[in-house]
């Protein structure tokens, strides 16, 4: 270690002390000098350190009195008093009458004339169907009957004359052109039959010889022509048009000679059967046209005949029934309410293809309501038919009606022994809806002698019901039965006698543990 030839003085000076150190000694331990105090700094300083240590005692004093006091609990004194015992429950508003609304008819909605909740009277218009294929349908029903009308009336009335005198002429010309053509038909068999006569066979070689001489003129002239052209003083053409000339009159002659043969030989066996045969026709035919029109005759001078009166008549019916059918197909397009109720749900929209018997609309007839509940089989007891409830809506506030007990339910719920009980509102009521939740307090006794404590004051003890009961300063769970609640509170069924102290609020104060009663407590008394 550097050792400093000359002393140095190092130190730091205070008030009440002062710290030095010599050079070149040993580094001796520190040493602190007691301060220099006078005796009133003393005092002083003695006096504040112990009020802190007063203050700070009386702190956790009070603190350890404030943790380990008894709580201060509000309560009521018990006793037996006549109350109204009633049985409370939450109910549903129902329609006596619930129906499930369809159409017996199948198409697409066109219109949904209603909404959820809306009041209905009988009749109203609800749903309507596209009618444009059942109008059509209609129409063409319509123009049959129109037809079939016409036909009886023109069956009931008799002819008329000009009908009768057209029938008239139509027979006489039948007769009269049928037998023309079957006397043409018997007359060329007749002369087929005879032969040809000999004026017939001298005229057919007369007019021969005729074709003839026109034959061998033709051949003349040729000759000569031809002798000219050689000659140079004639046309080529002119010889041509001589040879035309000769060969059409010689098809002339052939022609001839085939005529006279033809009428020298007679007719054959083929055209007498064929010349037969068309008489046979003529007469068939004459006599089939004869008794057509004799027929339409007779048939114009009998109308007008029942049988026919009778048959369009028939037409008539069925034509009505077809258009009846299906006018009533139409109106099947319209869903309607069958009786005043409310709707209370719809279950399709615009557009939409139905069938038919689908549910369309669900409605109540609420001018009927009636309110289900379910309540505990452990009620049953206290419940009889024609007992009056209280009933209120959260929905409408301030606002209440009577309704009595009229149904206690056909069985019981065997998975939650429930059993369903039925009321009916003792008055109308214009603000029941379908569906609208209710709460239903039935009067079971009118005036029971009954300790009575308010819901605030139960609590619960190893699954069971219990209050607490001040004993000697100190909260006693005592187990408890309930029984219904009523205007004043919840009846107890044992386990309390009167003048009991009950804790309220006993939930939130530790069982069994030390309370003070709040002063000033309102209680039963």
């Amino acid at each position: 270690m550097k050792q400093n030839s000359m002393p140095e003085r190092l130190g730091f000076a205070g008030d009440d002390f002062e710290y030095i150190e010599e050079e070149g000694a040993p580094c001796p331990p520190i040493k602190i000098a007691r301060p220099h105090r006078s005796w009133r700094s003393i005092v002083m300083s003695n006096w504040q350190r112990g009020a802190k240590l007063l203050a700070a005692g009386l702190l956790g004093l009070g603190i350890y009195s404030y943790v380990s006091a008894p709580p201060v609990v509000q309560f009521i004194t018990v006793k037996t008093v006549d109350a109204t015992q009633t049985l409370g429950a939450t109910g549903k508003v129902r329609g006596e009458r619930v129906a499930d609304l369809g159409l017996d008819s199948a198409g697409v909605i066109k219109r949904i004339y209603v909404h959820d909740g809306d009041m209905l009277q009988a009749g109203q218009l609800m749903i309507s169907l596209d009618t444009s294929i059942m109008e059509q349908r209609v129409a063409s029903a319509r123009s049959s009957l129109d037809s079939a009308i016409a036909e009886h009336a023109k069956a009931s009335r008799g002819s008329l004359p000009s009908e009768i005198a057209r029938a008239q002429a139509e027979l006489s010309q039948a007769q009269s052109v049928g037998q023309a053509k079957l006397e043409e038909s018997q007359a060329r068999y007749r002369h087929l039959k005879a032969g040809a006569r000999s004026q017939e066979i001298s005229a057919a070689q007369a007019d021969l010889q005729s074709k003839s001489d026109l034959l061998r003129k033709a051949e003349t002239d040729l000759k000569r022509n031809q002798k000219l052209v050689s000659q140079g003083a004639m046309a080529r053409a002119s010889l041509d048009s001589a040879q035309t000339d000769v060969e059409t009159a010689n098809s002339a002659v052939f022609a001839g000679q085939a005529r006279v043969d033809l009428l020298k030989e007679g007719a054959t066996s083929d055209e007498l059967a064929e010349a037969n045969a068309a008489v046979a026709e003529a007469k068939a035919s004459r006599d089939t046209s004869v008794r057509a029109s004799r027929e339409a005759l007779n048939t114009l001078l009998a109308y007008p005949r029942d049988e026919d009166v009778r048959a369009a008549q028939a037409k008539v019916e069925q034509a009505q029934a077809e258009l009846m059918a299906e006018i009533g197909s139409r109106a099947k397009s319209n869903l309607r309410a069958p009786f005043d109720g409310a709707v209370a749900d719809i279950a399709v929209e615009e557009g939409q293809s139905i069938s038919p018997g689908q549910k369309l609309v669900t409605f109540h007839e609420i001018s009927r309501p009636i309110i289900e509940v379910e309540t505990d089989e452990e009620n049953l007891s206290d419940l009889a038919i024609g007992q009056i409830a209280i009933v209120t809506a959260d929905a409408y506030p301030g606002k209440s009606f009577k309704a009595a007990l009229f149904d206690m339910g056909s069985m019981v719920n065997p998975d939650r022994g429930t059993v369903q009980i039925k009321l009916r509102p003792m008055e109308r009521v214009s603000w029941l809806r379908p569906d609208l939740t209710v709460d239903v307090n039935i009067i079971t006794k009118k005036s029971v002698r009954s300790i009575m404590v308010p819901p605030d004051a139960l609590t619960r003890n190893r699954g069971e019901t219990a209050v607490l009961v001040i004993r000697d300063g100190v909260g006693v769970l005592v187990a408890i039965k309930t029984g219904a609640m009523g205007h004043e509170g919840i009846v107890i069924n044992g386990g309390l006698r009167d003048g009991d102290k009950v804790v309220r609020n006993a939930g939130r104060v530790k069982p069994n543990g030390r309370v003070r009663m709040a002063q000033g407590n309102q209680d039963s008394e």
